[in-house]
């Protein structure tokens, strides 16, 4: 009886490892695919996989599962590769790559909430990423947490700043409410980068909200020689001139503008440009 419960241990043993040998081959052509971005191709490697470690009563939950799931991003079948990472993740805590994975997953699905409970994993564990730190500012700007953004921003201001992070800082300074120092951040951008357009955009915005129009048109100018083209500025220059009594050319460029799709330009030609009789 021993030797017969001794001969079916080793059967059994030789057979886990006949599988192991079979699915560590199939995993490494999968791998070889997934560097080529043959996604389709590895996908059916991988779920060959899975399959056999099914079969084999794999206790675990393999690196295949997230590589499956990396695969399945790249396919944009999101829900696929959620079910494949909400597998691998509680298995593999420490794993980050699969937690941003799930992030970006969730900012392609428009779900900023689930994007956060990631990134705050992540940061738990490296506090000063300067990336991440970006990311999870633009995500609380998504969903109005303007000073825990603005607190992120001043985290990485004191690492490495450019004039997106100024810029960003502006804006939140503009939703607190306090127009002066949203003011001076873009400034900050534009000194960074003279040829940081959004910064003269944003800055032209806020003075025509002030009602400082000749400082937006400053603003709005500078932006048009780096974008001429954009109807959006144009629109802005056209309040601007209006405002300031320069109505032939602001009616002109309002005109313009609203026959481009900006359908705000409407009330600033009923108001400046269009003689109404009673």
């Amino acid at each position: 009886m021993m030797q017969k419960l001794l001969l079916l241990l080793m059967v059994l043993s030789a057979s886990v490892g006949f599988s192991q040998q079979k699915w560590n081959a199939l995993e490494t052509e999968g791998d070889t695919l997934l560097n080529n971005q043959q996604f389709l191709q590895a996908i059916g490697k991988y779920n060959k996989v899975v399959s056999l470690q099914r079969k084999a009563k794999y206790s675990g939950v393999s690196l295949v599962r997230y590589k499956r799931a990396v695969c399945l991003y790249y396919l944009q079948e999101f829900t696929l590769a959620l079910a494949d990472l909400d597998a691998f993740i509680p298995a593999n805590p420490s794993f980050y790559q699969a937690r941003m994975l799930r992030a970006f997953i969730y900012r392609e699905l428009g779900e900023p909430e689930k994007q956060l409970v990631d990134i705050n994993e992540v940061l738990s564990s490296d506090p000063w990423n300067v990336d991440l730190l970006k990311w999870r500012a633009g995500v609380l700007f998504e969903t109005d947490e303007y000073s825990q953004a603005q607190a992120d921003l001043l985290k990485v201001q004191e690492v490495r700043t450019d004039e997106e992070v100024e810029l960003y800082l502006g804006l939140t300074w503009y939703y607190l409410n306090n127009p002066d120092e949203a003011l001076n951040q873009f400034n900050k951008a534009i000194e960074l980068n003279g040829g940081y357009a959004p910064a003269y955009q944003y800055a032209g915005i806020l003075c025509i909200e002030q009602d400082a129009y000749e400082l937006a048109l400053t603003y709005v100018d500078l932006a048009l020689r780096l974008e001429p083209g954009n109807t959006q500025l144009t629109f802005y220059k056209g309040i601007a001139l209006v405002e300031t009594g320069k109505t032939d050319e602001g009616c002109r460029l309002l005109n313009k503008a609203f026959y481009a799709g900006i359908d705000d330009a409407a009330n600033y030609l009923m108001e400046f440009c269009y003689q109404v009789e009673d």
